[in-house]
């Protein structure tokens, strides 16, 4: 019998491709490990935890615990690694505590950016050793050590000794040849054994590496580092024909910078020629450079003109200067980036902005100013709250920055924890906070009210903050007996707000009849009668594009006023004057909606992309009903 191994991953509840950080660990121990033709390596990789429970209660009593015996008996110690992220870190904290309480004989390993604080976790009950930094060559030789008195010699390892005292071997130097690591994909299965392909969408590294330090944030730590290595242009090209023919239709770079390196431009062109010859990828992610410059604007046009671009996110995360301080961060002047995103805006090119809420160093009031400012200027913002993780500058400063946390939903002692108060901001500021980030996410993000809550940006007489504020606690409020939620549960309303996202969009009219209701008492509360009638129309355009539940479908919306106009003005990012929502031009829309709601959709930045799209209009003063190609005007 070989001595038996078991690799670990799950993805998120938004992803699901290939194991390839565990292939990648396969692949390189088989080609270099010096026991490889000893070892039998096996790959176990679930989409969520409800396939990590049935493992537990099917595969694992069956194939695995025997199979576990029977190498214990023949004096082989088998092995579980697990390869860890903030998303699974909860899941794999009780696993290898379970499988350890059955079998103490195995012999359990964690790595990934989740566990770098080794002394967080091996503590744990059930944890035996740590892979500190990269885990292609410590995990190999590890697995080759010929007893467990060798490990101090394993660079890269933490652990606890006989005495229980945390031991850190010598840190391990970066690979600065990637290409030295056989590609995951000569281990893992892209597609099954009828031929048909078990993933629609991957995550691929091209580079490993991140300049930043970031306070809060792991990619500067542990793995990865601040200097840039990358894989050659053959491999590159090779796996992402691999990945194409196993017929992977999204794919993810996970790339820190994209568009930092000259080469990276070679890399799109790469995913484009693709495209036009197999027709894959069909959709394209990445992290994008923070340095926003010509080569980044010209991939991002490339793709965009290919149909691949999925989002161009530039990663602000804040405005107020004592918070980019504090988090090493230097954004680029607000004159070099905005003509950039107006432009882009204008071609129809998926702009986004990131933020963070919660960082030491901002107060509310300073969040809600930038928040303001940034609807003025991009079609979208992703907005995050600020999650402490281990191996970062502000967990290891909590103290020093006053921070008060509550513990993620699920996460229990995998230590996640939200950040609701710092010596910037109260308790209560950060629950409102949470509040006004949720607020936006279910209403703009999930394309609930994006063209009324621009309109209010653009206008530039009220906050659209506080009228996102104010909608989204009157339909909280009112739906309360549905929900189980108030505008005051807001940690539950942020953790729950996929839940709440689906279920407000499934009974459409009745939460745009609320929101109608609450745009007219935020005009009597702010005295701004001047606005009803135009949040009344806009109101109405929304309700028209709003995501839709079931299959593609198309409807005919008419409008006593230009409606075609007003939504190309707001797309582009352009103030629409008073008198043409006013006007008497009546108009129909004829409007295509994807379907999908909560089938496709599980939170409310998947609605976003799910929103209906005006595929053509007809004005009745028209010579003989011609129509009009409106989503040009797009």
């Amino acid at each position: 019998m070989r001595r038996p191994v078991w690799l670990f991953s799950m993805d998120s509840d938004q992803f699901h491709g290939p194991p390839m950080t565990t292939g990648a660990l396969r692949a390189y121990f088989e080609r270099y490990g010096a026991t490889a033709r000893r070892t039998a390596v096996e790959l176990v990789h679930w989409r969520d935890p409800e396939e990590l429970e049935r493992w537990k209660k099917t595969v694992w009593p069956s194939r695995i615990r025997p199979l576990v015996r029977r190498a214990r008996s023949e004096g082989l110690e088998p092995v579980f690694g697990f390869s860890c992220y903030c998303w699974n870190a909860a899941e794999f904290l009780s696993l290898w505590k379970e499988v350890k309480a059955e079998e103490p004989g195995i012999l359990t390993v964690a790595g990934g950016p989740h566990v770098q604080q080794a002394e967080d976790f091996l503590g744990e009950e059930g944890l035996d050793v740590v892979v500190l930094g990269e885990g292609e060559q410590t995990f190999t030789e590890l697995l080759d050590a010929p007893s467990r008195e060798a490990w101090s010699g394993v660079r890269g390892l933490a652990f606890l000794d006989a005495e229980g005292r945390l031991r850190k071997t010598a840190p391990r130097p970066r690979i600065v040849e990637l290409d030295r690591i056989p590609s995951a994909l000569g281990v893992v299965a892209l597609r099954d054994e009828r031929g048909r392909p078990l993933y629609g969408q991957a995550a691929y590294e091209t580079t490993r590496g991140c300049p930043y330090r970031c306070a809060f944030c792991e990619w500067g730590t542990g793995a990865i580092g601040t200097k840039m290595y990358q894989y050659s242009l053959s491999r590159i090209a090779d796996d992402l024909r691999r990945l194409v023919a196993g017929g992977v239709q999204d794919l993810w770079l996970t790339d820190s910078n994209f568009g930092a390196l000259p080469e990276d431009e070679k890399k799109a062109e790469l995913v484009v020629r693709l495209r036009k010859h197999t027709g894959l990828p069909r959709n394209f992610s990445t992290s994008w450079s923070k340095n926003h410059n010509r080569r980044v604007q010209t991939i991002v046009r490339m793709l965009h003109r290919e149909g691949l671009l999925s989002h161009y996110h530039l990663a602000l995360q804040t405005l107020t200067p004592r918070a980019l301080e504090l988090s090493h961060r230097k954004n680029m002047r607000s004159n070099q980036y905005e003509p950039v995103v107006r432009s882009l805006a204008a071609e129809g090119v998926p702009v986004a902005a990131e933020l963070i809420w919660g960082l030491p160093g901002e107060s509310l009031e300073e969040f809600t100013r930038g928040l303001d400012h940034l609807m003025t200027v991009f079609p979208n913002i992703n907005i995050f709250g600020y999650t402490l993780l281990p191996g970062t500058e502000f967990y290891e400063r909590r103290y020093e920055y006053e921070l008060e946390t509550v513990p993620v939903a699920g996460y229990g002692k995998a230590r996640g924890e939200y950040v609701v108060g710092s010596h910037t901001f109260s308790r209560r500021e950060g629950e409102e906070g949470y509040r006004l980030v949720t607020a936006y996410i279910v209403l703009v993000r999930g394309h609930v009210i994006p063209l009324t809550s621009r309109y209010v940006a653009l206008e530039g007489t009220a906050s659209p903050s506080d009228f996102l504020r104010f909608l989204f606690g009157y339909v909280l409020d009112r739906l309360r007996d549905r929900t189980g939620l108030g505008p005051e549960d807001a940690l539950a309303l942020y953790e729950n707000r996929a839940r709440l996202y689906v279920d407000c969009l499934r009974r459409r009219q009745r939460l745009f009849a609320l929101l109608r209701e609450g745009a007219r008492s935020w005009c009597g509360a702010r005295r701004r009668p001047d606005l009803e009638v135009l949040l009344e129309r806009l109101l109405g355009l929304d309700e028209a594009f709003a995501p839709r539940e079931g299959r593609a479908s198309v409807e005919l919306h008419a409008f006593p006023f230009p409606a075609d106009l007003v939504v190309a003005s707001l797309s582009a990012m352009r103030r629409v004057d008073r008198a043409l929502l006013l006007a008497s031009e009546p108009v129909v829309l004829r409007v295509e909606y994807p379907g999908g709601l909560g089938d496709v959709v599980r939170d409310p930045d998947g609605g976003a992309w799910l929103g209906g799209r005006i595929a053509g209009a007809e004005r009745a003063s028209t010579p003989a009903g011609r129509p009009i190609d409106a989503a040009s005007l797009l």
